[in-house]
């Protein structure tokens, strides 16, 4: 019977229970050897947000080497990779940006780690807009009367952009993403 790092060990149930059989115990070795294992994808989103939420707390913990803390950081972006496997791509994006920009705000920008790479963060935010600026810039001008779906797919666009607004002084520059992004950035006050 497979072990699970954070679960009673029960295949059919896959809980997520901090203190059972590891849970929030569990080391980072564990855990990254547990992704790469063939259960790892049949786990619950709800599972994999617990992990998600563990990584990014040890992500976040001044207390750990930097080089322990980027490893956490790792494990939180595949946590939400497998937590939104079935769909929900912008808000897989919203969340795995957050992560990101915390990573090159507490650790720099790094050319040889693509979770750090600036310009890699804009393009896969600007790829899972779905809009155009200038469609977006319209369609906020009338939000308050947009249908329900309209207000959200905005909501979800001013979350992923909203993302990035702890790296804005990375942004410079005359990168055409970065001064995309930039342009975008400009939209968020306008957006529901």
């Amino acid at each position: 019977m497979p072990e699970y790092p954070f679960s009673d060990g029960s295949p059919e149930t896959h809980r997520c229970e901090a203190g059972q059989a590891g849970g929030s115990g569990a080391s980072l070795e564990t855990w990254e050897q547990f992704l790469q294992k063939p259960e790892a994808g049949s786990c619950s989103p709800a599972c994999w947000e617990q992990v998600r939420d563990l990584a990014v707390g040890r992500m976040q913990s001044s207390e750990l080497p930097a080089e322990v803390r980027l490893r956490w950081g790792g494990l939180a972006l595949a946590a939400i990779t497998k937590k939104h496997a079935t769909g929900m791509l912008q808000k897989n994006m919203a969340e795995a940006a957050r992560v990101r920009a915390y990573m090159i705000t507490e650790f720099g920008v790094s050319d040889t780690d693509a979770a750090r790479d600036v310009s890699a963060l804009c393009s896969d935010v600007l790829w899972h807009l779905g809009l155009s600026l200038e469609t977006a810039a319209w369609l906020a001008e009338e939000w308050r009367t947009a249908p329900r779906e309209q207000m959200l797919q905005l909501r979800r666009i001013k979350n992923m952009l909203s993302a990035l607004l702890p790296i804005r002084s990375f942004l410079e520059g005359d990168d055409p993403v970065l001064r995309d992004m930039r342009s975008w950035l400009e939209l968020i006050p306008r957006l529901p």
